[in-house]
């Protein structure tokens, strides 16, 4: 790979994306999982008293909440970095962070459901 390349993959505006992926496929997987085993009517089967759909969305937001707070923890440490740089590269770290907090947030709230209502019902 040439310079630019690489230089553009890792850029600290692309990280800006990551933390809204990040919740958009955990959005999309809870909730076309939930759907789906609803209307197979496959969400009562349960492993240790917990039914399959409350399995996948915990399974599914800790692995959304791992990687936010690794994309969170590289744009602090990379803020701390840069503070010898321009600005705007600095804005960048802290912008990443700070949206990665919010979606982090959003991860959990979305969450919460799973743990007071039914799932099908």
């Amino acid at each position: 790979m040439s310079a630019a390349a690489t230089e553009s993959a890792s850029s600290p505006a692309w990280r800006l994306w990551v933390g809204p992926l990040i919740w958009a496929a955990h959005f999309l997987a809870i909730y076309a999982f939930t759907a789906l085993s609803c209307a197979r009517n496959v969400a009562t089967v349960g492993w240790l008293g917990v039914g399959s759909v409350t399995l996948f969305i915990v399974a599914a937001t800790l692995a959304a909440a791992a990687a936010l707070l690794v994309t969170i923890g590289l744009a602090i440490r990379d803020g701390i970095r840069a503070r010898t740089s321009p600005a705007p590269t600095a804005f960048v770290h802290w912008l990443t962070a700070a949206i990665g907090s919010l979606v982090l947030l959003a991860v959990v709230w979305e969450t919460l459901p799973v743990l007071v209502l039914p799932v099908c019902g």
